[in-house]
């Protein structure tokens, strides 16, 4: 059975430098990291693979762990949410050619998703059909919020509109949540800054913030206008599986739309573990979504679990579902 995983993450240090230029001449100088701040880093954010690493150590990890390609995505450090456009433009048509010229010498390990000038959704939307069309890649990544807009915003339209023209798909990944959230919802005298920063981040609340999203995509009638576009969603679907019949119940009589929260999810949306390897949350993703709408993901290089494959091998599923789940999902969805 072949392996391939799709939330599996790289960097660009020349990239990520002039982001973090941008935003330090933005903030007019951005102060010192804090303890918390420096601690918290060290706890999630691994030394990543420039790229010119990843052809090695990155192929000897998938070749121990039995994985057969990865669909890479631009991580910490992503020009998608430079605010000035013609930058962020720049930017990101040099990462995608960067990723693009990576799997060209690795065509059969390797694809990837293009990262978007989201600051100019219709520049945004090109520079999709480029990396489709010109560069080979296989969809796109969306990081978070823009500028404390969600992504269901009318502005946007445009990169959905293209995604959907284009037959392919757009994975919402997490990111740091605004600061007044963070602050009112996880910190607290009770435990650490460090256990607060945590707690607003990978501990739970960029996943509430990425699931939210995804809801509020559902709600915003998406899908009733781009009936064949396609989401993939992180961590089981950032806790969204478990609350779609409460959504249904509550939020959906309150909404014009043209079919229940939960069928649009269970057509259009695909969820993946990445990298969290329980074998109930895998049943209940089943259960409640079929085997159909589960691509694997290890979520590399935040989380490096050498048992990517086995965790699938030795589930107790059917054959049948370890190999859509495996890689003929992925196949499929991307036209590998």
């Amino acid at each position: 059975m072949k392996i391939i995983t799709i939330e599996e993450h790289f960097m660009l240090k020349n990239i990520s430098q002039r982001v973090t230029a941008f935003n330090i001449k933005q903030n007019g100088g951005m102060p010192p990291a804090n303890a918390a701040q420096k601690d918290l880093m060290a706890l999630v954010l691994p030394t990543m693979d420039d790229i010119e690493d990843v052809g090695e150590r990155r192929i000897t990890f998938m070749d121990e762990s039995g994985i057969d390609m990865q669909i890479l995505s631009h991580a910490a450090g992503s020009p998608q949410n430079i605010t000035d456009k013609k930058l962020a433009i720049e930017l990101c048509q040099e990462a995608n050619n960067e990723l693009a010229g990576l799997i060209k010498l690795h065509p059969t390990r390797f694809a990837g998703f293009a990262v978007l000038p989201v600051a100019d959704p219709e520049a945004a939307a090109e520079e999709l059909h480029r990396a489709i069309n010109e560069l080979g890649l296989k969809g796109a990544i969306l990081t978070g919020t823009f500028n404390g807009s969600f992504f269901d915003e009318e502005e946007f339209l445009p990169i959905f509109n293209k995604a959907q023209f284009l037959n392919v798909p757009l994975y919402l990944h997490p990111a740091i949540i605004q600061k007044e959230i963070a602050q009112y919802y996880y910190h607290s005298n009770n435990w650490s800054p460090v256990a607060s920063a945590m707690f607003a981040a990978a501990g739970y609340g960029w996943h509430i913030d990425s699931g939210i999203s995804v809801i509020r995509l559902i709600a915003s009638g998406i899908f009733d206008k781009l009936p064949n576009l396609k989401l993939i969603s992180g961590h089981w679907g950032e806790l969204v599986p478990f609350f779609l019949n409460r959504l249904d119940e509550q939020l959906g009589i309150t909404l014009k739309l043209n079919r229940k929260i939960s069928d649009y999810y269970k057509s259009n949306v695909y969820v993946t573990p990445s990298g969290l390897f329980s074998e109930s949350q895998l049943q209940f993703a089943i259960s409640e979504l079929g085997a159909t709408q589960i691509i694997h993901s290890g979520d590399y290089p935040y989380l490096i679990d050498y048992n990517t494959r086995q965790f699938l091998e030795n589930a107790t599923i059917s054959t049948d579902d370890k190999e859509r789940i495996g890689y003929k999902n992925a196949e499929k969805l991307l036209r590998l």
